[in-house]
């Protein structure tokens, strides 16, 4: 059972003796004001497409915003839409990749009613590939549209990988949130970091959000690290870098050397060492080790937030799309276009890892490059 009372409210958080940081990551609105007033006010009022009148069905593959903004669309223009997500609840990384505090269920649970009652159609628990094959797909829907998100997450090359007490940024953020939906976190069935030293590896807003959520638990220490100079970290708070000098929760230009386990095999502690900035002589950044800088700190859980790579390997393996060097899916006609005739890719898993509000129109554009597609065969 859990043994305190986890904040799982933006309220009940920022009663929280916070670091500056963290309470200006709750109290930005900025995530729940864009699906609360916009996401899904997407109007399809254009004249160059036909009205599929509810007979040409189209699937997408993922729910998340690329996927709920395309579905929105392609709806309102009367296409018959499915969308197929492997999780138990649609959302995607807006469900289960935020927390509460930043974004409340309740109001992206009424906007996904709102296209559910519309017309759009949503099968949960089915993995494309696994539970309904790929061919299947492409027999039963005139177009296809991937929207599976950048999912695959960076590894750790360290020694003391192998630990146990090590875990991914998406999952210890998917169980609390899951949790919370399931049964009001009562059972205690999450990933907790609380009464444990708990180090996040990775300085980016996924960090963060798993720093915030650690203290929600009642970890004892929370230590986020990045080997990057905070200037040369995406951030989207203004001034940023100013706020968290003397934070002690986060360190940058701080490299992760070695995990420490104890005799069961389970992460014990964390050898750090800052390091300094340069160029090559061809110009490329380079970071050397500061002597004399190397710290030894205990910790009993790490989270990864190193970033996604790209889809996973099973949209290549499988649903007949090619690669770009950069890990993403690769388009070979239009702007959407991924493969065979039909089939399209949008979002995260098109362009890389990026903002939401990207993510829906990227879903909203390749819903009208689908439709054009669609439009212009039913013309033939």
């Amino acid at each position: 059972m859990a043994k305190q009372k986890i904040a799982v409210t933006r309220e009940a958080f920022l009663r929280l003796t916070l670091p500056e940081r963290l309470k200006l990551w709750a109290e930005d609105r900025e995530l729940e004001e864009y699906i609360f007033t916009k996401a899904f006010t997407y109007k399809a009022t254009s004249t160059e497409y036909l009205q599929a009148k509810g007979e040409i069905k189209v699937a997408i593959i993922g729910s998340g915003p690329a996927g709920l903004g395309c579905a929105n669309v392609l709806n309102q223009m009367g296409f018959k839409v499915t969308v197929f997500e492997r999780d138990d609840r649609p959302g995607g990384l807006l469900m289960y990749g935020v927390p509460n505090i930043k974004l409340p269920k309740e109001i992206l649970l009424s906007k996904l009613g709102g296209l559910g009652k519309s017309g759009v159609e949503f099968r949960l628990n089915t993995d494309v590939g696994t539970n309904i094959s790929w061919a299947e797909i492409r027999t039963q829907y005139a177009a296809v549209v991937i929207c599976t998100g950048s999912s695959q997450p960076r590894t750790l090359q360290l020694p003391g990988n192998e630990l146990a007490g090590i875990y991914y940024a998406k999952d210890f953020l998917t169980s609390t949130t899951k949790s919370l939906l399931d049964n009001q976190l009562t059972t205690g069935n999450f990933l907790s970091a609380e009464g444990r030293d708990v180090l996040i590896i990775g300085g980016g807003e996924t960090g963060t959000d798993c720093a915030a959520l650690a203290l929600t638990h009642g970890a004892r220490s929370i230590l986020q690290v990045e080997r990057q100079d905070c200037d040369m970290v995406r951030i989207s708070q203004e001034g940023f870098c100013e706020i968290v000098k003397g934070d002690v929760s986060i360190q940058y230009n701080t490299k992760v050397e070695h995990l420490l386990g104890d005799a069961n095999g389970h992460v014990s502690g964390v050898k750090l060492c800052q390091v300094e900035w340069g160029q090559t002589d061809g110009g490329m950044p380079v970071a050397k080790e500061i002597e004399g800088t190397t710290l030894v700190l205990p910790t009993q859980m790490v989270l990864l937030a190193l970033g996604f790579s790209g889809p996973e390997p099973v949209v290549f393996e499988k649903f007949g799309v090619k690669k770009t060097p950069m890990g993403t899916i690769a388009s070979v006609s239009g702007v959407f276009m991924a493969a065979e005739h039909g089939v399209f890719a949008a979002g995260d898993a098109r362009r890389g890892s990026g903002m939401v509000t990207w993510a829906f129109g990227e879903g909203y554009d390749a819903a009208l490059e689908c439709a054009k597609y669609l439009t212009d065969n039913m013309q033939r």
